[in-house]
């Protein structure tokens, strides 16, 4: 067993990239050794902006031999009538390398063909590896690529250096005219010896495929190869030189991360601004520091910003650095204060008819058409959730007002601040506290991780913003496909689930689809008339297809909660709200443990496979001859009652409990009665007994897609 490193250095990657293209490196790594059956242990990513490096711990030193079966050409061919092998059994044979006398034949499709049995020795590592590295490092996905000089090669920068070590041995081969070595490079900053880069001509060499000592090297020139360390030690500094100023630094995963992959021997400094600026509120210094200087902003032990911040530099020790930032990041504030000034000027109100001139998407028309479908979209929603006539009034306001901070001076600079600036302006234009909130959370959660709307008033509208502009893109032909979401519908789908489920709300995705289509009408009419084109989809299949966008969003969330994968698909079924499918999967997930559920689901089985012969699902009584459907149809009418009880208080387990009851009855019903009959009268009647109940067991869940071992 031994150990690779690999190192491609390049000039600076977009830190933005680098925890992707990290992950990357290792599942490609990982991808292409298992293809080539090399047994390895432990996968590790290193790198900073200009260097990625991949450490393989514990490669095998040979790929295992293997066996395979070839087929040849087809028997009738291989093998004259006598059985004598012809010339394409004798060919074929030869290339496999074996004698013709060892080949077979099987039958496949229920055609002979001949086969050959073959050994496929395996390669040494060292063989494999020059081939094998730069295939690696060629499939890495990249968002951005480019090509230098003129070579056809592309890569997300261009390649100076690469270092490729199998234990003590280079592993040779060329990719964008760059040979691979043992040497690495120091910091951009290391002072090299005069003969050259960091003590050598050629630069220094990597002598062994060890992590430890190659980190180690290059600490000493200059480099915190590990992003983990690196990120550890920026937060550690920062912390250490907010607290020698009495402050505490606000550090975000976010920036963070993307400092880290900025530096490759950082260094923390405390700067400071003019106090004026904290007149400017406080997200936006925040902002402004953030994301155009990659500064972390300080606040006194209350949590009041202060006039100071932290910057992180690479490998410059000198601290007069600091003056050049300061000065940078009073224009940067400087210019804020004035959209801040400017903006201030003209009431968030008085901005609403900017919106006639953002469009939305096309074919959507504008902010100021989606403001007025918010405003009745979110009136729909809130009376459904029982808000009462003031909070629906709220919710009429802060739809009206929610996009109007997108035409600020403010917001186009700092397109993230929106909804944050929508709330500062709308107090200050005297709107009440309950709208500027609102205007803030409509557009809460933003990502994953984020917070919920606080106020009824703000999760309402939260969901009329989402629902709207997935009702408008679907209808638009605006659908999702693959990795592409250039309109973040995935993510406001995710947003409309997580709202619905921590707020526990019903609400019947087909109905809002319904209503929100038919908001934009007037926009659909508009739009064909002016093009004279045609190009929306129709109604039945947009819900069609949201429905099923929604749940390709469900399906690994149930999964995520300890929900069997076959629990999960029969909660689905006929999927219409999101609350109601989590609290009936989390119902149904730990009967597969009792001991009267299997009988449940073979119930449901077996009524599905023979009810599809059914022409009707009216039960005449009258018709019923045997005493075991008679019993079957009395129990049923009492249980079905009870289940319709059961399933409008949404107790889905008492409800499966119900069904319990039917399972001896159907089984006696099968085994007593015949249900196709000879007589049509009965047979109809008895398969509509059997549908009835069939509709009766899918109105809790589809069990007949629940396995329990040993059943199916």
């Amino acid at each position: 067993m031994s150990n690779i490193i690999l190192e491609i250095g390049c000039e600076e990657i977009p830190a933005r990239f680098m925890p992707g293209f990290l992950d990357e490196l290792k599942k490609k790594a990982e991808e292409k050794l298992t293809r080539e059956r090399l047994t390895f242990g432990k996968v590790v990513t290193l790198g900073t902006c200009r260097r990625l490096t991949l450490y393989i711990e514990d490669l095998a030193a040979k790929q295992p031999d293997v066996t395979e079966e070839v087929r040849g050409p087809i028997a009738q061919v291989a093998f004259d009538a006598a059985g004598k092998p012809a010339p394409a059994a004798i060919g074929f044979a030869k290339a496999q390398g074996i004698a013709v006398e060892k080949l077979t034949v099987k039958t496949v499709n229920n055609k002979n063909f001949v086969f050959a049995k073959v050994v496929r020795k395996g390669q040494t590592a060292e063989k494999v590896l020059p081939t094998l590295l730069p295939e690696i490092v060629t499939s890495i996905y990249q968002p951005l690529s480019m090509r230098w000089g003129t070579l056809d090669f592309k890569f997300i920068r261009p390649i100076h250096s690469i270092l490729a070590l199998y234990e003590n041995k280079v592993v040779k081969f060329e990719l964008a005219g760059i040979k691979s070595n043992n040497e690495t490079f120091g910091h951009r900053y290391f002072r090299p010896s005069p003969s050259g880069r960091g003590g050598s001509a050629k630069g220094p060499r990597v002598r062994a495929a060890d992590a430890t000592l190659y980190k180690k090297q290059l600490l000493k020139l200059g480099v915190v190869v590990d992003q983990n360390e690196r990120k550890e030690l920026i937060r550690k500094k920062v912390e250490a030189a907010a607290k020698k100023v009495g402050a505490q630094a606000l550090i975000t995963n976010d920036l963070l991360t993307e400092v880290t992959f900025l530096t490759e021997n950082p260094e923390a400094y405390i700067g400071k601004f003019r106090t004026e600026f904290l007149d400017i509120p406080q997200e936006v210094l925040i902002t402004s520091m953030k994301k155009n200087q990659k500064y972390f902003p300080l606040v006194d032990p209350s949590g009041k910003l202060l006039a100071k911040f932290a910057v992180v530099t690479d490998g410059c020790k000198n601290p007069k650095v600091v003056l050049g930032n300061e000065k940078v990041l009073s224009a940067r504030l400087s210019d804020a204060r004035f959209f801040f000034e400017e903006d201030k000027k003209l009431a968030l109100k008085m901005r609403i008819p900017e919106l006639e001139k953002i469009a939305f998407f096309e074919k959507l028309g504008t902010l100021y058409h989606k403001s007025e479908r918010l405003g009745r979209l979110g009136e729909w929603i809130g009376k459904r959730f029982g808000l009462n006539e003031s909070a629906i009034k709220s919710c009429r306001r802060i739809a009206e007002l929610c996009k109007a901070d997108l035409s600020t001076k403010m917001v186009f600079e700092f397109p993230e601040l929106q909804g944050v600036m929508g709330k500062e302006y709308a107090l200050l234009s005297g709107e009440e506290p309950v709208v500027a909130q609102g205007i803030l959370e409509h557009y809460l959660p933003r990502f994953a991780d984020d917070k919920l709307p606080a106020s009824l008033e703000g999760m309402t509208i939260a969901l009329a913003d989402r629902l709207d502009s997935i009702v408008g893109s679907f209808a638009a032909g605006y659908i999702p496909t693959g990795s592409e979401d250039p309109y973040g519908l995935r993510r406001a789908a995710q947003g409309v689930i997580r709202i619905i489920l921590e707020k526990k709300l019903d609400l019947l995705l087909d109905e809002a689809t319904e209503h929100a289509h038919k908001l934009y009408e007037p926009v659909f009419l508009g739009y064909l008339f002016n093009k004279g084109e045609t190009g929306y989809q129709n109604l039945a299949k947009i819900k069609k297809d949201i429905l099923e966008f929604f749940i390709g969003r469900l399906r690994p969330l149930l999964l995520e909660k300890g929900i069997r994968y076959d629990v999960a698909e029969a909660a689905l079924y006929n999927f219409n709200d999101i609350l109601d499918v989590f609290e009936k999967a989390a119902a149904l997930n730990p009967l597969v443990n009792e001991p009267w559920f299997p009988g449940v689901i073979a119930s449901a089985d077996r009524l599905s496979r023979i009810v599809g012969n059914a022409s009707r699902q009216q039960i005449i009584e009258a018709d019923l001859a045997d005493k075991e459907e008679k019993e079957l149809y009395e129990l049923y009418l009492k249980v079905n009652w009870e289940i319709g009880e059961k399933v409008k208080k949404e107790a889905w387990t008492e409800a499966a409990k119900e069904l319990a009851r039917l399972t001896d009855p159907i089984e006696r019903f099968f085994d007593k009665v015949l249900v196709m009959h000879q007589d049509e009268k009965l047979k109809l009647n008895r398969l509509a007994l059997l549908k009835s109940l069939e509709k009766l067991y899918l109105s809790v869940a589809d069990f007949r897609q629940i396995v329990i071992e040993g059943q199916k």
